[in-house]
C-alpha cells in the first residue's frame, strides 16, 4: 500500500532535501579581514588620541604653573647687595671648602704632610690639581652639574686625606 503524503509532509521532505544539498561550510564572497583590521586600527587610534588628550591637559597645566613659578622666582630673587654680579656657585663652593680646611687646620694644627705615604701625598697633589682644572672648566660652563659634583667630590676627598693625618683610625684605611 502506498501511503499518500500530506502537504505538510511533502514540504517537510522538500525542506530536508534542500538542507541536505547545502554545503557544510559557507565562505564569504570577498576577504573580510582587511575591513576588520581597518576598523580595529581606527578604533585604537581614536582611543589613543583621546588618551593623549587626557594626559596633555594636566601636563599643560603643570608646565604652566612651573613656568610661572620660575619666572616669578627669577624676577623677584634677591640680588647680592655686596656685588653687582650674579651668584657664583663655584666661588661659593671654593670658599666653603677653604673655610672647612682652615677650620680643620686650626683645630688640629698644621699638618705634617711628610707623615703621609708617598702614594697619599701624590693623591693629595692630584686632587688639588684636579680641583684647579675643574674650576677652570666651570668658568666656561658654570651650570654643569656633573662638573659641580666632581668638584664637590674632589674637595671631600682632600678633606678626608687631611683627616687621616690627625686621626689614627683614618690611617688604617
Amino acid at each position: 500500500m502506498k501511503q499518500t503524503m500530506t502537504k505538510e509532509q511533502k514540504s517537510e521532505q522538500y525542506l530536508r532535501d534542500a538542507v541536505a544539498e547545502l554545503p557544510n561550510e559557507m565562505t564569504p564572497e570577498r576577504d573580510l579581514w582587511s575591513g576588520i583590521e581597518k576598523a580595529i586600527n581606527q578604533q585604537a587610534q581614536t582611543e589613543s588620541k583621546n588618551q593623549s588628550a587626557k594626559v596633555f591637559t594636566p601636563s599643560a597645566w603643570a608646565a604652566s604653573v612651573v613656568a610661572a613659578v620660575l619666572l616669578t622666582w627669577v624676577t623677584l630673587a634677591p640680588q647680592d647687595k655686596n656685588t653687582e654680579q650674579p651668584f657664583n656657585l663655584v666661588a661659593q663652593m671654593q670658599q666653603d671648602f677653604e673655610q672647612q680646611k682652615r677650620t680643620m687646620l686650626v683645630s688640629f694644627g698644621t699638618p705634617d704632610v711628610k707623615q703621609l705615604s708617598d702614594a697619599m701625598q701624590a693623591e693629595l697633589t692630584k686632587l688639588s690639581s684636579a680641583q684647579k682644572i675643574i674650576s677652570k672648566a666651570l668658568v666656561d660652563d658654570p651650570n654643569n652639574s656633573d662638573l659641580l659634583n666632581l668638584l664637590r667630590w674632589t674637595q671631600k676627598q682632600e678633606l678626608d686625606l687631611l683627616k687621616q693625618l690627625y686621626s689614627p683610625q683614618w690611617q688604617t684605611i
